[in-house]
């Protein structure tokens, strides 16, 4: 009956849109005490779109836009389809020498001088402290801050009542992890009531960050969407990949949440913990069934076919039992 059971709690959870990959992940699941969301694309649309451009030197907003979108030409970041939709209608320059940093940016050739786009982690200390809050892309070029990129987000719909019902149900740690800047993401960690986040994370933050949290927590889980976001589904008890995710992500994951949002996040905890209270039920029941035929035989009060129910008759019952979470 434990084997039916799991496979029972899997087959139900398929029926709300999560696709669980096998029972112990169900188990990691039900024992989870902590859950950890990337933002871009987890916690929000993902749909990111260009709010404003600013020229900081002797370059026109177009001019900033156009070269930017020109570094980001072969990059498939939320953020780089934003500002190549954004820049579609300008002439485009042709770069050369492209090269793609995780977690820092994008970086190219112009006239023999090197164009990067990026976050505050392509500036120096100086040029942080001078243009570290103002946006969310930085255009450099051979050195110098030539224009700044604000780049906005909406939060999904759902995610405020994923967390506050991931509460509800006994969850104690909320976290976001995000590559983002730090401005970003506390307003998105307090516009949802999250916990702790942590902000301008490179992929390998990531990972260090949820090997922390483990040793912290009786069973973790991570939700994410993005390649990057693969090593860190990997190394959580229970690693969730949004349906509409990257293909990495789907893959690492260990339970993937089909309709490529949270609404089915919680249904999923209940169907896992459901699964876990089924098997902690049938095994006591099967326990005290046995334990009492053979005291009674002990003492030579138990008849043949006690003996058959307690095997075959219990075997039956915990059958059933664990049939209905199909229900």
């Amino acid at each position: 009956s434990v084997p039916l059971s799991y496979y029972s709690g899997i087959g139900a959870a398929s029926k709300v849109g999560v696709l669980v990959k096998g029972g112990k992940y169900l188990e990691a699941l039900a024992e989870a005490d902590a859950f950890v969301f990337d933002k871009t694309g987890t916690l929000t649309s993902g749909k990111l779109r260009v709010d404003k451009v600013n020229a900081t030197s002797n370059y026109s907003e177009d001019e900033v836009l156009a070269y930017a979108a020109a570094c980001e030409k072969y990059s498939t970041h939320p953020i780089a389809i934003a500002i190549k939709d954004k820049a579609k209608n300008l002439n485009i320059p042709e770069l050369s020498d492209y090269e793609e940093n995780a977690g820092h940016g994008t970086a190219a050739k112009l006239n023999g001088k090197t164009l990067e786009c990026g976050g505050t982690k392509i500036l120096s200390d100086s040029q942080k402290a001078k243009f570290g809050k103002n946006a969310s892309v930085f255009v450099v070029y051979d050195g110098e801050v030539i224009g700044t990129i604000s780049v906005s987000d909406t939060v999904r719909q759902e995610s405020k009542n994923v967390i506050s019902s991931l509460k509800a149900l006994g969850v104690k740690n909320t976290v976001m992890l995000t590559g983002d800047s730090s401005a970003n993401a506390e307003k998105v960690s307090k516009e949802l009531g999250i916990d702790n986040y942590k902000a301008e994370l490179m992929p390998d933050d990531k990972l260090t960050n949820i090997q922390q949290i483990k040793r912290n927590s009786k069973s973790v889980c991570f939700v994410g969407d993005g390649i990057n976001d693969a090593p860190v589904l990997s190394a959580s008890d229970c690693g969730i990949a949004m349906g509409l995710g990257s293909e990495a992500a789907i893959e690492a994951s260990d339970a993937v949440l089909s309709a490529g949002n949270l609404t089915q996040l919680t249904s999923a905890v209940k169907i896992a913990r459901k699964t876990m209270s089924t098997i902690h039920i049938n095994i006591t029941f099967a326990l005290l069934v046995k334990a009492a035929v053979i005291i009674l035989a002990a003492f030579g009060f138990a008849a043949m076919w006690m003996s058959v129910v307690a095997d075959t008759g219990v075997c039956v019952l915990c059958v059933l039992y664990a049939a209905r979470l199909l229900k």
